[in-house]
């Protein structure tokens, strides 16, 4: 009687996670599925969970730990082998029980530990403490949650797990501050969690600032963005699909251009965007007389076309004045022969040309008359100085400076007051019209960076070098000043001044994910 009985739990426990699909396979089926609709329909299409023979979901029922094992690690993915599969070592967990395998791999991985070491308790409900554990182990979240809970003292065992989870918005915890992780999980909560931690989209929106994912489709491989200096709108090219792409971040509109040619850079100035296009294959042996491209111009309201300008240049890297000049750097040829030039674009005149070493970076002075320019390939890294007059350029002399150690990164860019130029590496120089200060070093700071953008009223600066990890500084006294965490691993950044808004558009890989995918995460300031 007693092995009938056993049989029997162990079937119905089958049923829970296992069972043969019915014409209710979706939350939109399940009569008894009020809240985490869209989550729970979200695992049931990828087969991480499902409901009952008679339909149902029941998602006040108790989940066992076995269950949360499966369901964690069905996500996350199995071997593919059975055969380093090694036995976990429970007398309650035999290779005929519900959930053998996956706890066995758990537990062999440190995601989820016994009661004892020969005790798991397949059967036991789950707690909300132990749910945090597990998960954090299984997706290694990270993060502090600076507010606390009231119930969860910073030296219970599963502080640091409970902190991750909601700093990383998958728990907001109850109305009352409390988390309750001595509390059993149900069906519909573990539901919830977990495609939150699978698909960030169904985080919620909390926090100071409030973050949020942005419901919107994002191109894989940006290559370059720019802000409409006016309006919340940004305009980035895909490499992939070789597109011009207009998003305007309060309405969601998007307007898509193709290109020709593969295109590196683009600018926007007086309501035009600038876009380079390479024609030639990059080349040091490609030199200067032989170098050509291309300069798209396009109106930046609606992305109708203007011009296609020809130049006599590799176009590497652009920057346009207020008189709508072309600054050009050469990405072909090798050393002193390379050179910078300056076009018309309205007429595809060559207006100047100076010598500089390929691959260099160009910012302009907000005075207009002034470019610098960062050349981050040579074994201590340069910048040097040109004078710009009626768009012609020309190669100043300035006190010698040393660059930091090894090399310059290749990333530059100016405060938005034209004070200071801040390097991907972290350091900092003067801009100025006094020579022996020029270019002067004034610090460095804590943090490298890929991506940096500026909130010009509150004088904060944004930057973060492809981690999920936001650093705020303040730019006119270069203090730290707080920090951010997003899902993802940050590509751009962008702060919109119009809507007091963040916005960070990151790669996003669970822990066991075979694809990427692209978030568009927004911070809410001013609430």
């Amino acid at each position: 009687m007693k092995r009938l009985l056993h049989i029997l739990m162990a079937i119905s426990l089958c049923l829970v996670i296992f069972v043969i699909p019915t014409g209710s396979a979706k939350a939109d089926g399940f009569q008894d599925v009020s809240s985490f609709k869209k989550e729970i329909d979200y695992l049931t299409e990828l087969k991480v969970i499902s409901g009952y023979l008679d339909g149902t979901f029941r998602p006040s029922v108790k989940l066992t730990r076995a269950q949360a094992v499966v369901m964690i690690m069905r996500s996350i993915g199995m071997p593919e082998s059975d055969y380093n599969i090694k036995d976990p070592g429970f007398y309650d967990v035999k290779p005929t029980s519900f959930g053998y395998k996956e706890i066995a791999v758990a537990s062999g991985a440190g995601i989820i530990n016994g009661k004892s070491k020969t005790h798991f308790d397949p059967t036991g409900n789950i707690t909300r403490a132990e749910m945090a554990r597990v998960i954090g182990n299984a997706f290694k979240l990270e993060g502090v949650y600076e507010p606390g809970f009231k119930d969860v003292r910073t030296d219970y065992w599963a502080s640091s797990s409970i902190s991750s989870l909601a700093a990383n918005n998958i728990t907001v915890g109850y109305n009352d501050g409390t988390f309750r992780p001595t509390q059993p999980i149900d069906r519909a909560q573990f539901s919830a969690f977990l495609a939150r931690i699978m698909k960030p989209n169904f985080r919620p929106s909390t926090g100071k600032p409030a973050h949020s994912i942005v419901d919107l489709t994002v191109e894989s491989t940006i290559v370059d963005l720019v802000k409409n200096p006016d309006k919340p709108i940004v305009y980035y090219i895909d490499g992939k699909s070789k597109s011009l792409i207009m998003l305007n971040l309060e309405t969601k509109f998007k307007k898509v251009v193709k290109l020709t040619h593969p295109a590196e850079k683009l600018v926007i100035k007086n309501g035009k965007i600038f876009v380079t296009q390479l024609i030639q294959a990059r080349s040091p042996y490609n030199f200067m007389e032989m170098q050509k491209g291309l300069i798209n111009v396009y109106d930046a309201a609606n992305l109708s076309f203007l011009k296609e300008v020809n130049v006599n240049i590799d176009p590497f890297d652009i920057a346009v004045d207020d008189e709508e000049t072309l600054i050009i750097s050469s990405g072909s040829d090798q050393g002193i022969h390379s050179e910078i030039h300056t076009y018309s674009w309205q007429t595809s005149e060559q207006l100047s040309s100076a010598n500089l070493s390929p691959k260099q970076l160009i910012e302009l002075s907000p005075t207009q008359n002034k470019i610098y320019t960062v050349h981050s390939s040579h074994y201590t890294g340069t910048m040097e100085i040109f004078s710009l007059v009626e768009g012609k350029i020309k190669k100043e002399i300035m006190v010698p400076r040393f660059f930091d150690t090894l090399k310059l990164r290749g990333y530059a860019q100016m405060s938005p007051e034209g004070k200071v130029i801040y390097n991907g590496d972290g350091t900092v120089y003067a801009s100025s019209n006094v020579p022996s200060e020029d270019l002067a070093p004034l610090g460095k700071l804590a943090t490298p960076f890929t991506t940096m953008t500026f909130n010009e009223t509150g004088k904060d600066m944004y930057l973060a070098d492809r981690s999920e990890q936001i650093s705020i500084y303040k730019y006119d006294t270069l203090d730290p000043t707080s920090t951010l965490r997003a899902y993802g691993k940050i590509d751009r950044l962008v702060y919109v001044e119009e809507t007091e808004e963040l916005y960070a558009f990151t790669k996003f890989k669970h822990e066991g994910s075979k694809t990427e995918s692209i978030l568009l995460e927004r911070f809410k300031f001013g609430e």
